[in-house]
Protein backbone atom coordinates (compact mmCIF):
# COMPACT_ATOMS: atom_id res chain seq x y z
CA UNK A 1 0.00 0.00 0.00
CA UNK A 2 1.24 3.37 -1.11
CA UNK A 3 0.73 6.02 2.07
CA UNK A 4 -1.40 8.51 1.62
CA UNK A 5 -0.34 10.88 4.20
CA UNK A 6 3.37 11.62 4.36
CA UNK A 7 3.99 13.86 7.51
CA UNK A 8 5.61 12.58 10.02
CA UNK A 9 8.41 11.87 12.60
CA UNK A 10 9.48 10.01 15.63
CA UNK A 11 10.61 13.48 17.84
CA UNK A 12 8.16 16.26 18.01
CA UNK A 13 8.65 17.71 21.15
CA UNK A 14 11.86 19.59 21.81
CA UNK A 15 13.30 20.80 25.51
CA UNK A 16 16.06 22.67 25.47
CA UNK A 17 15.61 26.06 26.73
CA UNK A 18 15.12 27.97 23.28
CA UNK A 19 12.25 25.90 22.85
CA UNK A 20 10.24 26.72 26.00
CA UNK A 21 9.74 30.10 24.43
CA UNK A 22 6.74 29.86 22.18
CA UNK A 23 7.41 31.18 19.01
CA UNK A 24 4.68 33.77 17.60
CA UNK A 25 6.10 33.03 14.20
CA UNK A 26 7.00 29.86 12.47
CA UNK A 27 8.16 28.98 8.80
CA UNK A 28 7.53 26.16 7.63
CA UNK A 29 9.41 24.27 5.08
CA UNK A 30 9.48 21.31 3.20
CA UNK A 31 12.70 20.12 1.75
CA UNK A 32 13.80 17.50 -1.02
CA UNK A 33 16.53 15.59 1.39
CA UNK A 34 15.41 13.25 4.20
CA UNK A 35 18.39 13.80 5.89
CA UNK A 36 21.43 16.76 5.81
CA UNK A 37 18.79 19.22 5.10
CA UNK A 38 16.84 18.29 8.03
CA UNK A 39 19.87 18.05 10.58
CA UNK A 40 21.05 21.61 8.93
CA UNK A 41 17.67 23.53 10.10
CA UNK A 42 17.24 21.55 13.21
CA UNK A 43 20.27 22.87 14.19
CA UNK A 44 19.64 26.22 12.86
CA UNK A 45 16.69 25.91 15.43
CA UNK A 46 18.08 24.46 18.39
CA UNK A 47 20.88 27.23 18.18
CA UNK A 48 18.72 30.32 17.33
CA UNK A 49 20.19 32.44 20.31
CA UNK A 50 23.35 31.68 19.57
CA UNK A 51 23.36 32.83 16.35
CA UNK A 52 21.20 36.06 17.27
CA UNK A 53 18.02 34.94 16.12
CA UNK A 54 15.35 35.87 18.41
CA UNK A 55 13.36 32.94 19.77
CA UNK A 56 9.88 34.32 18.83
CA UNK A 57 10.74 33.06 15.14
CA UNK A 58 11.37 29.56 14.12
CA UNK A 59 12.12 26.97 11.13
CA UNK A 60 10.09 23.89 10.98
CA UNK A 61 10.97 21.17 8.70
CA UNK A 62 7.82 18.81 7.61
CA UNK A 63 9.71 15.68 8.26
CA UNK A 64 8.36 12.52 6.33
CA UNK A 65 8.49 8.74 7.15
CA UNK A 66 12.55 7.45 6.53
CA UNK A 67 10.98 5.35 3.57
CA UNK A 68 9.61 8.33 1.52
CA UNK A 69 12.14 9.23 -1.29
CA UNK A 70 9.11 11.11 -2.95
CA UNK A 71 11.68 14.42 -3.62
CA UNK A 72 11.07 15.62 -6.74
CA UNK A 73 10.08 19.53 -6.77
CA UNK A 74 6.26 18.61 -7.09
CA UNK A 75 6.39 16.36 -4.22
CA UNK A 76 8.23 18.51 -2.36
CA UNK A 77 5.25 21.30 -2.63
CA UNK A 78 2.46 18.72 -2.34
CA UNK A 79 4.18 17.81 1.36
CA UNK A 80 3.67 21.26 2.18
CA UNK A 81 0.12 21.74 0.84
CA UNK A 82 -0.44 18.53 2.63
CA UNK A 83 0.55 20.57 5.94
CA UNK A 84 -1.60 23.61 4.53
CA UNK A 85 -4.84 21.48 4.32
CA UNK A 86 -3.90 19.89 7.67
CA UNK A 87 -4.07 23.30 9.40
CA UNK A 88 -7.18 23.70 8.12
CA UNK A 89 -8.70 20.67 9.72
CA UNK A 90 -10.76 20.59 12.65
CA UNK A 91 -11.13 17.58 15.04
CA UNK A 92 -14.52 16.76 13.37
CA UNK A 93 -12.53 16.40 9.52
CA UNK A 94 -9.98 14.23 11.59
CA UNK A 95 -12.05 11.98 12.38
CA UNK A 96 -14.24 11.67 9.69
CA UNK A 97 -10.44 11.23 7.59
CA UNK A 98 -9.57 8.62 9.91
CA UNK A 99 -13.10 6.70 10.03
CA UNK A 100 -13.00 6.10 6.62
CA UNK A 101 -9.91 3.77 6.94
CA UNK A 102 -11.24 1.80 9.72
CA UNK A 103 -14.88 1.65 9.29
CA UNK A 104 -14.86 -2.10 9.85
CA UNK A 105 -12.10 -2.54 12.79
CA UNK A 106 -12.91 0.33 15.23
CA UNK A 107 -16.49 2.38 15.83
CA UNK A 108 -16.66 6.38 15.40
CA UNK A 109 -17.16 6.27 19.47
CA UNK A 110 -13.37 4.58 19.67
CA UNK A 111 -11.56 6.95 17.08
CA UNK A 112 -13.52 9.66 18.76
CA UNK A 113 -12.57 8.83 22.44
CA UNK A 114 -8.80 8.54 21.14
CA UNK A 115 -9.01 11.99 19.78
CA UNK A 116 -10.56 13.27 23.19
CA UNK A 117 -7.93 12.01 25.36
CA UNK A 118 -6.20 8.67 24.45
CA UNK A 119 -5.46 7.39 27.77
CA UNK A 120 -8.99 6.78 28.04
CA UNK A 121 -8.51 3.94 26.25
CA UNK A 122 -6.50 0.67 27.32
CA UNK A 123 -3.16 0.97 26.88
CA UNK A 124 -3.18 -2.66 24.88
CA UNK A 125 -6.12 -1.39 22.80
CA UNK A 126 -4.50 2.40 21.96
CA UNK A 127 -1.12 0.60 21.14
CA UNK A 128 -2.68 -1.33 18.38
CA UNK A 129 -4.03 1.66 16.76
CA UNK A 130 -1.52 3.32 17.00
CA UNK A 131 -0.16 0.61 14.82
CA UNK A 132 -2.58 0.41 12.53
CA UNK A 133 -2.47 4.91 12.10
CA UNK A 134 1.37 3.95 10.96
CA UNK A 135 0.56 1.32 8.15
CA UNK A 136 -1.24 4.25 6.17
CA UNK A 137 1.38 6.02 7.41
CA UNK A 138 -0.78 8.52 9.86
CA UNK A 139 1.43 9.75 12.07
CA UNK A 140 -1.71 11.66 14.79
CA UNK A 141 0.76 12.80 17.21
CA UNK A 142 3.04 14.96 14.89
CA UNK A 143 -0.23 15.86 13.60
CA UNK A 144 -1.61 17.57 16.17
CA UNK A 145 1.62 18.76 16.94
CA UNK A 146 1.74 20.88 13.84
CA UNK A 147 -1.92 21.64 14.08
CA UNK A 148 -0.69 24.00 16.86
CA UNK A 149 0.55 26.62 14.88
CA UNK A 150 -1.95 28.30 13.26
CA UNK A 151 -0.56 32.00 13.56
CA UNK A 152 -0.87 34.79 10.52
CA UNK A 153 2.26 35.60 10.54
CA UNK A 154 3.26 31.91 9.66
CA UNK A 155 5.06 31.39 6.32
CA UNK A 156 5.17 28.00 3.81
CA UNK A 157 8.50 27.60 2.12
CA UNK A 158 9.92 25.08 0.20
CA UNK A 159 13.32 24.38 -1.08
CA UNK A 160 14.14 22.42 -3.88
CA UNK A 161 17.42 21.40 -5.64
CA UNK A 162 17.91 22.79 -9.76
CA UNK A 163 19.42 19.56 -10.24
CA UNK A 164 19.83 19.65 -13.96
CA UNK A 165 20.21 15.60 -14.13
CA UNK A 166 16.63 15.09 -12.96
CA UNK A 167 15.10 18.68 -13.17
CA UNK A 168 13.92 19.47 -16.03
CA UNK A 169 14.12 23.42 -16.72
CA UNK A 170 10.50 23.30 -17.40
CA UNK A 171 9.73 21.60 -14.28
CA UNK A 172 11.43 23.98 -12.24
CA UNK A 173 9.54 27.24 -13.79
CA UNK A 174 6.31 25.37 -13.31
CA UNK A 175 7.32 25.08 -9.32
CA UNK A 176 8.49 28.65 -9.05
CA UNK A 177 5.43 29.90 -10.71
CA UNK A 178 3.15 27.89 -8.58
CA UNK A 179 4.89 29.00 -5.40
CA UNK A 180 4.58 32.96 -6.28
CA UNK A 181 0.95 32.23 -7.08
CA UNK A 182 -0.31 30.67 -3.90
CA UNK A 183 2.33 32.59 -1.34
CA UNK A 184 4.97 30.28 -0.65
CA UNK A 185 8.55 31.03 -0.19
CA UNK A 186 10.65 29.52 -3.17
CA UNK A 187 14.34 28.70 -2.01
CA UNK A 188 16.45 27.15 -4.72
CA UNK A 189 19.85 25.29 -4.55
CA UNK A 190 22.12 25.37 -7.68
CA UNK A 191 23.36 22.71 -8.48
CA UNK A 192 21.73 21.31 -4.41
CA UNK A 193 21.56 21.85 -0.98
CA UNK A 194 25.25 20.78 -0.60
CA UNK A 195 26.77 23.97 -2.56
CA UNK A 196 25.14 25.88 0.40
CA UNK A 197 26.86 24.10 2.48
CA UNK A 198 30.14 24.36 0.46
CA UNK A 199 29.97 28.21 0.96
CA UNK A 200 30.37 27.48 4.45
CA UNK A 201 33.42 25.66 4.32
CA UNK A 202 35.30 26.94 1.19
CA UNK A 203 35.90 30.23 -0.76
CA UNK A 204 34.40 29.52 -3.78
CA UNK A 205 35.99 32.16 -6.20
CA UNK A 206 39.49 31.32 -5.00
CA UNK A 207 39.29 27.57 -4.82
CA UNK A 208 36.53 26.33 -7.39
CA UNK A 209 36.75 29.74 -9.48
CA UNK A 210 38.28 27.84 -12.46
CA UNK A 211 35.51 25.11 -11.74
CA UNK A 212 31.90 26.77 -11.29
CA UNK A 213 30.81 24.50 -14.99
CA UNK A 214 31.86 21.45 -13.15
CA UNK A 215 29.79 22.70 -9.76
CA UNK A 216 26.92 23.42 -12.25
CA UNK A 217 27.25 19.86 -14.05
CA UNK A 218 27.75 18.54 -10.60
CA UNK A 219 28.88 15.06 -11.98
CA UNK A 220 28.44 11.89 -9.92
CA UNK A 221 31.62 10.66 -8.91
CA UNK A 222 31.26 7.23 -6.98
CA UNK A 223 28.03 5.28 -5.23
CA UNK A 224 27.56 8.04 -2.49
CA UNK A 225 29.13 11.09 -4.06
CA UNK A 226 28.60 13.92 -6.61
CA UNK A 227 31.44 16.10 -7.29
CA UNK A 228 29.75 19.12 -4.96
CA UNK A 229 28.50 16.55 -2.20
CA UNK A 230 31.93 14.97 -2.51
CA UNK A 231 33.56 18.17 -1.47
CA UNK A 232 31.46 18.98 1.68
CA UNK A 233 31.89 15.71 3.27
CA UNK A 234 35.40 16.00 3.00
CA UNK A 235 35.81 19.31 4.35
CA UNK A 236 32.55 18.97 6.95
CA UNK A 237 34.37 15.83 7.89
CA UNK A 238 30.79 14.20 7.90
CA UNK A 239 30.55 10.52 9.00
CA UNK A 240 28.27 8.79 11.32
CA UNK A 241 27.60 12.01 13.36
CA UNK A 242 26.32 13.75 10.52
CA UNK A 243 27.02 17.57 9.53
CA UNK A 244 27.77 18.17 13.17
CA UNK A 245 25.85 21.91 12.60
CA UNK A 246 27.46 23.52 15.94
CA UNK A 247 31.01 22.68 15.08
CA UNK A 248 31.02 23.03 10.98
CA UNK A 249 28.75 25.32 9.41
CA UNK A 250 26.98 27.51 13.01
CA UNK A 251 30.19 29.26 13.23
CA UNK A 252 30.98 29.92 9.24
CA UNK A 253 27.11 31.37 8.52
CA UNK A 254 27.59 34.77 7.96
CA UNK A 255 30.63 33.14 5.34
CA UNK A 256 27.86 31.89 3.68
CA UNK A 257 25.57 34.32 3.71
CA UNK A 258 28.62 36.58 2.15
CA UNK A 259 29.18 34.22 -0.68
CA UNK A 260 25.73 33.40 -1.24
CA UNK A 261 24.96 36.98 -2.59
CA UNK A 262 27.91 36.80 -5.28
CA UNK A 263 26.05 34.02 -6.98
CA UNK A 264 22.13 34.05 -8.60
CA UNK A 265 19.99 35.06 -5.87
CA UNK A 266 16.29 35.57 -7.88
CA UNK A 267 14.64 32.31 -8.71
CA UNK A 268 14.38 32.52 -12.14
CA UNK A 269 17.94 33.25 -12.34
CA UNK A 270 18.24 29.92 -10.11
CA UNK A 271 17.52 27.42 -13.07
CA UNK A 272 20.55 28.25 -15.14
CA UNK A 273 22.88 29.73 -12.78
CA UNK A 274 24.51 28.14 -9.76
CA UNK A 275 23.72 29.84 -6.45
CA UNK A 276 21.77 29.36 -3.24
CA UNK A 277 19.21 32.09 -1.95
CA UNK A 278 18.84 30.51 1.25
CA UNK A 279 20.58 33.61 2.35
CA UNK A 280 17.52 35.54 2.50
CA UNK A 281 16.02 32.91 4.85
CA UNK A 282 19.16 33.37 7.12
CA UNK A 283 18.59 37.12 6.93
CA UNK A 284 15.68 37.30 7.33
CA UNK A 285 15.33 35.00 10.43
CA UNK A 286 18.02 37.23 11.84
CA UNK A 287 15.80 40.37 11.04
CA UNK A 288 12.64 39.00 12.86
CA UNK A 289 12.09 41.50 15.80
CA UNK A 290 14.54 44.18 14.94
CA UNK A 291 12.07 45.69 12.73
CA UNK A 292 9.58 46.38 15.74
CA UNK A 293 11.58 48.07 18.11
CA UNK A 294 12.88 50.25 15.54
Amino acid sequence: MINRYRLTSTVYEREDEAQKIFPEKRIFLSVEGNATEKEYFVGVSKNREKMGINAEVDVEVLRRGKKDTNSAPQQVIELLEEYIRLREQNEDDILEEISEHFKEQYDVEFIKKYLEDSKQIPKKQRNLFITELKKIGYDINYRKYLRKYNKDLDEFAVLIDRDMQTHSEENMRECIKHCKDNGYKCYIANPCFEFWLLMHLADIDREFGNQLEKIKENPKISEHHTFVSKEVSERGHHGKSGIRFAEQYMPKISKAIDQGKKFASSEEELVDNIGCNLWKLMEELKQYGKDKGA
